[in-house]
């Protein structure tokens, strides 16, 4: 079968199709095949990382401790 006649196969069937699950499956696979990794992160996702470790490498950046970041949450809580 050629990709061509399998993609309007394809197409038909969703046309025909009143299963919305079938629908969201279908559009869960789009939405897959469009991320950048199998964790879903987008380009831009991945460039606000990069450039906060680098302003962290630079020494622009801090970085806390698990009981440092616990007590800011507990005090912002009280607030």
């Amino acid at each position: 079968m050629s990709t061509d006649l399998l993609k309007l196969q394809l197409i038909e069937r969703l046309l025909r199709t009143t299963d919305e699950g079938l629908l969201k499956k279908v559009a869960d696979l789009f939405r897959a095949e469009n991320a950048e990794d199998e964790d879903g992160l987008t380009d831009e996702h991945y460039n606000i990382v990069k450039e906060r470790d680098a302003a962290y490498k630079r020494g622009e950046g801090k970085s806390y401790t698990w009981e440092e970041v616990r007590e800011m949450a507990r005090k912002a809580k009280k607030e």
